[in-house]
């Protein structure tokens, strides 16, 4: 989970629209949010991702549910407040379900900061606070199958990619070919790229990368041969904002 920024309310949702919706919810219990006037912005203030478990819901294999902060059966009249609504996947949807988080808060992202509550520690989401805590528990954020598998596989690929990075340097030591230099520096991008925001599973890759020994010895021998670009730099600076602590303490 990473911070997330609300975009604007959209246009389509005046203050008449959502009072008309609201009733006709009230009423019939129709799915007013089903509107992609409202999914669009939402998927693009997530980066296309879940803004629990940060999977991508712009896939064939997966789509997107707008997810209702206050849940809509116990707090009705905000069923359609632009504030209360968030995009999720199906999973973190059902298993959140009906938890009230006025009587047992968890984490928002578009409000809180996920580090303030959350860190990281072999593989799984442990809570600094109760809110954390609670937040890991009602969204299932350490789901095995699902999640906590998952986080494997990217620990697994990312690591794999800061081994190859070193691999390339000790093939420039030996050679000093300009053209093998430029490949160390795009293929660092390409590591970092996937520590963004708009990747998904980014706060696992950034906090698995920039928490490896390797990573930071690889890095300091990149600017030694004068490998380390601009452009990796843009993306390390960008990747520390989001990745999770790895101890209680931090």
């Amino acid at each position: 989970m990473i911070k997330l920024n609300r975009v604007v309310r959209p246009s389509y949702l005046t203050e008449d629209m959502i009072k008309n919706l609201t009733l006709t919810f009230k009423a019939t219990g129709e799915s007013v949010w089903n509107d992609e006037r409202l999914k669009a912005p939402l998927r693009l203030s997530s980066h296309g991702k879940c803004a629990y478990c940060e999977c991508s819901i712009i896939e064939e294999s997966k789509y997107m549910e707008v997810e209702h902060f206050k849940d809509k059966h116990s707090y009705p009249d905000d069923v359609i407040q632009w504030d209360n609504l968030l995009p999720s996947c199906k999973r973190c949807n059902g298993i959140k379900g009906t938890h009230d988080v006025l009587d047992t808060p968890i984490v928002n992202p578009y409000l809180d900061h996920p580090r303030d509550h959350i860190y990281y520690k072999d593989y799984r989401l442990k809570g600094k606070t109760e809110k954390g805590i609670d937040t890991i528990v009602a969204i299932g954020l350490n789901d095995y199958e699902r999640i906590a598998i998952k986080r494997f596989e990217i620990g697994h690929a990312i690591l794999e990619s800061i081994s190859q990075c070193e691999d390339k340097i000790l093939e420039y030591e030996t050679s000093k070919k300009t053209r093998t230099l430029n490949k160390i520096s795009r293929f660092m991008e390409r590591i970092l790229n996937e520590c963004q925001p708009s990747a998904i599973y980014a706060a696992t890759t950034a906090t698995i990368a920039l928490n490896n020994e390797t990573f930071f010895e690889v890095v300091e021998r990149m600017k030694s041969i004068k490998a380390w670009s601009a452009e990796c730099e843009e993306l390390f600076s960008v990747a520390k904002s989001i990745i999770l602590p790895t101890a209680l303490k931090a």
